[in-house]
C-alpha cells in the first residue's frame, strides 16, 4: 500500500487514509510472526485449524482471534475453507521458518526499527539520527543485536541472490564479497558455479557470526575469511577477484566512504573481472528508495541512498566501463563495472534491460516492458479522432495517421515493446519520443519505432496550409492509428482513467517498439 507513489487518477482521500492507517498491516504481520500463528496452523497439519482450535493453542480468545484470522485472509497471508484456516502458499514460501526463503528475521527486524522512526521529527530538526544505543550497552547485547541484524539481512539476500545470479552465464575463480554480513550473496554464485570460490570481507565482531551461518551450508569448504575495515585505505588483500560484490553497502555510507569504497573494490579486479553493486537507488522504486534513504539517516551515522549515476560516474573515475543501472523485480538495482566493455558484453543482459533507466532518465515518470500482442488495436479511437478532435482534418493530424490493417501488420512484426508515461505539454513528450526511439537505435535495435501522443506539435512553428516539411521527426500518434490507448494501459496493470475537470492531471503514453 505505502511503498507506491501517488497516481493522481485514483482517489487522493483514499491514498492518504491508506497511508495513515499503513502501519495497521505491519502490525498485523509482526503480531502473526511473534505469536507463532503460521507455525501453529502447520502443526495441526490434517486437523482441522478452526479458530477455537487456535485459540486454544495460542492462549487467546476465540471470537477475537476468529476477526484477526479473517484480516490474515484477507491480506493474502491465509486461506479458509469454510470454519478451517490454512496457511497461503505466500506464507507458506516466505512465512515459514523452515523455508529456504524465510522473511520472518527480516520482518522483525523492521518492527525493531520503530524505535528509530518514531524519532523522525526530532532528527529533522537535529540534522541527523538522534537515537543512538546507551553507552552501558554490553558485548552480549551488542552481539545479539549484530546477529539478529546479519539474520534479517540474510532473508532478504537470498531472495535478491537468486536474480543477481542470473546475469553470469558462467563464471570460475576467485569472489570477493564486500561488507559481506552473512555471506548470502557470495554462496548463491558459489551454489550456481562450482568452479568458484569466495573470500568474505567483513569486520572482526561481524565474521564470526557469518561463520556460523556458512558452516550449516554445503559451500563452507569453499569459503575463507579476511577481517578489515572496508573504510579503511587498504584491505589488506593481495590477489585479483573475477567478481567482486558489493550489494548493499553504497547506502550504508556516505560521499566520502563511498569513492574510497569504490576505488578499492576497483584495484582489486582482475581483468576480466567483474564489479556487481547491488542496491537501492533514487531512480529505481523511488519511493522506497526514499523511505530507505530516510531509514539510514534514522539509524545509522552518514548513511544515505544514491542516484544510480552518482554511483556509474565513481565507477568512470576508476577507468571502468560499466552498464546502464539495470532493474531487478523487487526494488533494488543493478550496476556492473569492469575493466573493459568486452567483459560487461558477456553478461546476460537483455537489451531491454539495458534500456530502461537511460529512457525512463529522459523525463518518463515511467517505463515498463510489453509484448506487442498486448496492444489493443480497434475502430473505436479512429473513430473518436473523426467525430470526437477539431484536430482531424488539420495537417499536424492527418500526418500521423496509420490505417488500422497497417497498424496490425506492424504490431506483428515486433517482439517486444515499451510504454513509455509521461505528462503535457504535447511538444516536449513528443520530442521526450523522439529521443527514446533514438537511444535504442544506438542500443541495437535498428527496427526501433516510436508511436506518440495526440497531433505533431514538433515543430515551434507550423504553417498547416503547407505540406509537412520535417519528415524526419514526424511520428504516428497511437489513437490516430487505432490503438486503444485506454485498454492497453489497463491491460499493462496501469490506470488511466477520463478526467472530469479542468486542472486534472493528465497522463499521456507512448509505445516504443523494438526489435
Amino acid at each position: 500500500m505505502t511503498m507506491q507513489a501517488y497516481d493522481p487518477h485514483k482517489n487522493g482521500g483514499q491514498y492518504l487514509e491508506d497511508l495513515a492507517t499503513a502501519y495497521w498491516a505491519s502490525d498485523a504481520l509482526f503480531t502473526a510472526l511473534e505469536m507463532d500463528l503460521f507455525e501453529t496452523i502447520k502443526s495441526f497439519e490434517s486437523q482441522e485449524a478452526t479458530p477455537s482450535e487456535l485459540a486454544t493453542q495460542l492462549d487467546c480468545d476465540a471470537a477475537a482471534l476468529g476477526r484477526y484470522l479473517e484480516l490474515l485472509t484477507s491480506l493474502g497471508l491465509l486461506d479458509r475453507y469454510q470454519s478451517v484456516y490454512s496457511n497461503s502458499l505466500l506464507t507458506q514460501e516466505y512465512l515459514l521458518k523452515a523455508s529456504p526463503l524465510y522473511q520472518g528475521d527480516s520482518i522483525l527486524w523492521r518492527k525493531n526499527l520503530t524505535a528509530d522512526w518514531n524519532t523522525l521529527k526530532a532528527s529533522l530538526k537535529a540534522g541527523g539520527r538522534v537515537n543512538f544505543l546507551p553507552e552501558d550497552t554490553s558485548e552480549d547485547e551488542l552481539n545479539a543485536r549484530r546477529e539478529s541484524y546479519i539474520r534479517a539481512m540474510d532473508n532478504i539476500a537470498r531472495i535478491k541472490a537468486r536474480e543477481c545470479v542470473t546475469f553470469c552465464d558462467n563464471l570460475s575463480g576467485a569472489i570477493l564479497d564486500v561488507g559481506t554480513g552473512s555471506g548470502a550473496m557470495a554462496l548463491a554464485f558459489l551454489e550456481q558455479f562450482p568452479d568458484t570460490t569466495a573470500t568474505l570481507l567483513d569486520i572482526r565482531q561481524v565474521l564470526p557470526h557469518t561463520e556460523k551461518m556458512v558452516e550449516k551450508t554445503p559451500f563452507a569448504d569453499r569459503v575463507t575469511y579476511h577481517p578489515g575495515n572496508i573504510l579503511e585505505p587498504e584491505w589488506g588483500l593481495t590477489g585479483k577477484y573475477k567478481l567482486i560484490i558489493l550489494s548493499n553497502i553504497v547506502h550504508a555510507y556516505a560521499d566520502a566512504e563511498n569513492e574510497l569504497v569504490l576505488k578499492n573494490a576497483a584495484s582489486h579486479l582482475a581483468d576480466d573481472g567483474i564489479l556487481l553493486v547491488h542496491d537501492f537507488f533514487n531512480e529505481h522504486d523511488p519511493v522506497k528508495a526514499h523511505f530507505s534513504d530516510l531509514n539510514m539517516m534514522l539509524n545509522t551515522y552518514n548513511g544515505k541512498v544514491f542516484s544510480g549515476k552518482w554511483v556509474l560516474d565513481e565507477l568512470a573515475k576508476n577507468d571502468l566501463a560499466t552498464t546502464p543501472l539495470i532493474p531487478l523485480a523487487t526494488d533494488t538495482a543493478l550496476i556492473f563495472g569492469a575493466r573493459s566493455e568486452a567483459v560487461l558484453d558477456g553478461l546476460a543482459i537483455t537489451p531491454v534491460q539495458k534500456l530502461i533507466h537511460p529512457i525512463k532518465a529522459i523525463g518518463f515518470h515511467d517505463v515498463f516492458e510489453i509484448s506487442p500482442d498486448s496492444v489493443v488495436v480497434t475502430e473505436f479511437p479512429k473513430n473518436k479522432c473523426k467525430f470526437g478532435c477539431s484536430s482531424v482534418d488539420k495537417k499536424h493530424c492527418k500526418a500521423n495517421d496509420i490505417p488500422l490493417d497497417e497498424t496490425r501488420r506492424l504490431l506483428s512484426t515486433y517482439s517486444r515493446a515499451l510504454l513509455l508515461k509521461g505528462e503535457p505539454p504535447t511538444g516536449d513528450f513528443q520530442h521526450q519520443i523522439l529521443e527514446a526511439e533514438k537511444i535504442a537505435f544506438k542500443t541495437g535495435y535498428h527496427k526501433a519505432f516510436a508511436f506518440w501522443a495526440g497531433p505533431c506539435t514538433i515543430c515551434p512553428s507550423c504553417d498547416l496550409d503547407k505540406p509537412c516539411r520535417n519528415t524526419k521527426n514526424r511520428r504516428p500518434s497511437m489513437e490516430g492509428s487505432g490503438i486503444d490507448v485506454f485498454e492497453t494501459v489497463r491491460g499493462n496493470g496501469k490506470t488511466l482513467e477520463t478526467r472530469s475537470n479542468k486542472g486534472d492531471i493528465i497522463k499521456y503514453y507512448g509505445l516504443l517498439l523494438l526489435e
